[in-house]
Order: C-alpha cells, then sequence, then structure tokens
C-alpha cells in the first residue's frame, strides 16, 4: 500500500459507513429495535475503531490535524445526512460536534500511542490505548450530562 496520508478519513468513512447501513439495515427489517442516538461516547467509539484500522491497515505517516478536522466534519455530517438518520440541522450539529470529538480523539490516540508503544507491548498499545480513552469518554460524557 503507497503512503496515503488520508487513510484515516477513509476508515472513519467505511466504519460510519458500515455502522449506518447495518442501522438502517435494523430500522427496515426490525423496527422494534432500538437504535441509539450519535453521542459523545458513540462518536469517540467510531474514532477509535477508525483509529485502530488505520494503525493496523495502513501506514502510520504525519497527520495533517486540519486536513482530518474537515474531512470528519464532512463525514459525520453528510453521511448520517444520507442516511435519514438526521434533518439537516441536526446534521450541522452533528458534524461540528463529530469534527471536533474525532480531531481531539485522534491528537490524543496518537500521542499516547507514540509514547507508550516502546518494547515488546509496543503491538498491544493501540488497543490499550482505545480502551482507556474509551471508558475515559464514557466517564466524561457522564459527568458533562
Amino acid at each position: 500500500m503507497k503512503n496515503n496520508k488520508y487513510f484515516l478519513n477513509t476508515a472513519l468513512a467505511a466504519v460510519l459507513g458500515v455502522i449506518l447501513l447495518a442501522a438502517v439495515f435494523v430500522r427496515a427489517f426490525a423496527p422494534a429495535v432500538l437504535i441509539p442516538d450519535f453521542d459523545i461516547p458513540l462518536l469517540v467509539l467510531l474514532s477509535l475503531v477508525a483509529l485502530l484500522v488505520d494503525h493496523y491497515l495502513g501506514k502510520n505517516t504525519q497527520r495533517c490535524y486540519i486536513c482530518v478536522s474537515v474531512f470528519s466534519l464532512l463525514t459525520f455530517g453528510i453521511l448520517p445526512l444520507a442516511a435519514g438518520f438526521v434533518g439537516l440541522l441536526e446534521a450541522v450539529k452533528l458534524g461540528l460536534v463529530g469534527g471536533i470529538v474525532f480531531t481531539l480523539v485522534t491528537w490524543i490516540f496518537t500521542t499516547m500511542q507514540d509514547r507508550i508503544a516502546t518494547g515488546p507491548a509496543a503491538k498491544l498499545a493501540p488497543v490499550m490505548t482505545a480502551l482507556g480513552l474509551f471508558l475515559a469518554s464514557q466517564a466524561f460524557a457522564g459527568w458533562i450530562l
């Protein structure tokens, strides 16, 4: 695979697309099932899955955080709108919040993982970092709400 600096954004779009496609199928074939709303822990979980996919499948490259922010804002704004889960105003709100959350999670994950990934534990460092960040986001969302 070439050195693709936009693979993280592609991974985010793929993860969010698969989740939304599954939710569309659930909504169509099992309408009694409750589908969770887009909240901060869910956005963090989607971001961490995309970061893990990027770490294990993509090459680690320097990230342009402005590009990460803009592309994640567009991804979180357009895909749920296209899937019919949110209206236009909610898509704008979700895009702004999702872009901010994804950029912050990317920056924190990259910094933590770079510091932890030394020695024989380097293969599990991204997974442990993602687990810690997800638990921290759950506590943070509970503290805010």
